[in-house]
This record gives C-alpha cells, structure tokens and sequence, in this order.
C-alpha cells in the first residue's frame, strides 16, 4: 500500500512537471525569437555609399599655408553621379592634423591647411563625409622659390597627354605614341594601361603576381624630396616604398599607406594592367578634362 501511494505521488509530480515545461516553452521561444530579432537589428551594417574626391589645386608650396577646394561626388551609380547635398559636413585628416568644413554649392567644401603640415614631397590625406566611405587625396608638395636669382632653376613646360576612347593611338606634348591596349569605357570609367601612363608621366611601375589571389600592382614616385624630419634611413624607407598598390580584380588600394576602396577594379586585358584613368592620374598629381571624344590630361 505504502509503495503504491509513492508511485502515484511520483506520477503526479511528473505530470506537473511536464505540464508546467509545456506552459513555459511557447514563452520561452518566443523570448529567444525576439532577442535574436533585436539582435539582428542591432548589429545590422550600413551600406556606405561610394564617395569621389577631386582636389584644387594639386600642387602646393611646401612651408605655405594652402587653401584646397574638393568637389565631392556620390557615386554608388557611376552611370548618374550627383553632388553631395549642401551643409554636410566634411572631415578632412592629414597626418595628424584634422579639420572640418561644410559643402557648399555643387558639392564644393574648402578648407586651409596650416604651413607646418605642408612638408615632405606629398601629402595624402582622407577625406570623410558621413554615410560615405572613405577616400583618400593626393598633393605634390613642391619646394619654395629660392629669391636668389642666380640659383633658381628654369621651370620646364608641364607635361601634357590627349587621348581618345577606342583609339590605340594618344598624344604626349603633341607627339603621336601608341598604346599597348586602346583606352576603353567601364562602368562609366575610362580604363587604361598603367605601366605606359604611369612612365609616360614620370612613374615607375612593378608587379608582385607570385599570389594569385592577390595580385599587386605598386606605382613609385619619380623622387622623393628630402625631409628634415626624416634620417637617411627613415627616407631610404620610404623610398622603397610603392606610393599606391592596386589589387587586380579587387577595389582596395593603398595610397600613401592609407587603404580606401576604389568603384571600379584593375583588372587584365590581353596581359595587360587597365585603371581606372581619373582615380590614378588625379592621385598621381595630373588634372584630367573629360571633352567628348577626347581625355586630356595636364600636370598640375
């Protein structure tokens, strides 16, 4: 009799216990569901648009304050690019230095960098408008003009280049040369050979392939100027550094040390490396006009 009574008080206890587990299960899914909705929501990313940075000038005095003018560009759709709306606000980091601006009309913002942050032979900086990614601009730090007359060096014409869309054939200072692979439109961007404009405007270029996955393209300055706050090692360094590494197939890039994303990829025709031609010329220090058919480009 004795065992029986326990055997019944065992079974209602079981039967409690599962009847209080069904009770708490819908409530506990459906806690579950909504932390891991809310969750979702919370760690979801926001898609950055795609940011162009075209600066004025592109060449500065070194020592001497400069006042730049970016024009800035959305670009997520190259085929309608539009300017960015006015009153946004624009950072703009050199080094160590920062500064802010606002957009003005047709996505112009100004700011002035301070003489002891125009130093060295180039600045590269990064521009940053919210919601947009990143991008990086580049300006040829060239050196004073010596008052002494009798030391100054003649000034040479700046170099000049006119090319064509589908036309294997372009002009430097007027002088016809032909081209590895014609000038070819992508995505709304003009594509080009880099190892013949990167030399034809005083560039040396190398390529690092043993990766098949990460294929590099690495661009080097002509000269570096002496800076004094560099040792001889430190610019024996920065010497042998490539100034920008392209990826083939991929939109990063790394200019000056500073890793952005391009829109549009390098990419191999016939075993050849095309750029996208306004991206690389303007970080190269190179005004580009685009006047239907013709591209020109002129040192800045």
């Amino acid at each position: 009799m004795v065992m029986k009574r326990v055997f019944c008080k065992a079974v209602c206890v079981v039967l409690f216990l599962a009847l209080l587990g069904c009770s708490l299960l819908p409530v506990q899914f459906f806690s579950a569901q909504t932390v891991f909705a809310q969750s979702q929501t919370y760690f979801a990313p926001l898609a950055l648009k795609a940011l162009e940075v075209t600066a004025y000038p592109l060449a500065v005095t070194e020592n001497t304050e400069a006042s730049i003018i970016f024009t800035l560009r959305d670009i997520t759709s190259a085929s309608t690019p539009t300017a960015i709306a006015p009153d946004s606000l624009v950072t703009v980091m050199v080094g160590n230095y920062t500064t802010t601006g606002t957009v003005e009309t047709d996505g112009k913002a100004s700011v002035t960098l301070p003489p002891e942050v125009v130093t060295g032979s180039r600045l590269v900086g990064v521009v940053i408008v919210p919601g947009y990614q990143r991008m990086v601009f580049s300006l040829i730090v060239k050196p004073m003009q010596l008052k002494d007359n009798a030391l100054t060096v003649p000034e040479r014409s700046p170099l000049e280049l006119e090319l064509q869309i589908g036309r294997s054939w372009c002009r430097v200072n007027d002088k016809p040369t032909k081209l590895p692979v014609a000038p070819y439109l992508r995505e709304g961007r003009t594509m080009v050979p880099v190892r013949f404009f990167a030399e034809v405007l005083g560039y040396t270029v190398d390529y690092d392939f043993s990766d098949p996955a990460m294929k590099k393209v690495m661009i080097y300055t002509p000269y570096n100027v002496s800076n004094a706050a560099m040792d001889e090692k430190q610019q024996s360094e920065k010497n042998n550094r490539p100034f920008i590494t392209l990826f083939i197939d991929q939109t990063t890039v790394i200019i000056g040390g500073i890793s952005v994303e391009m829109d549009t990829t390098p990419e191999l025709v016939r075993g050849t490396t095309m750029v996208p031609l306004r991206f690389v010329a303007q970080t190269l220090g190179y005004y580009v006009d685009w006047m239907p058919p013709l591209v020109k480009l002129k040192e800045a």
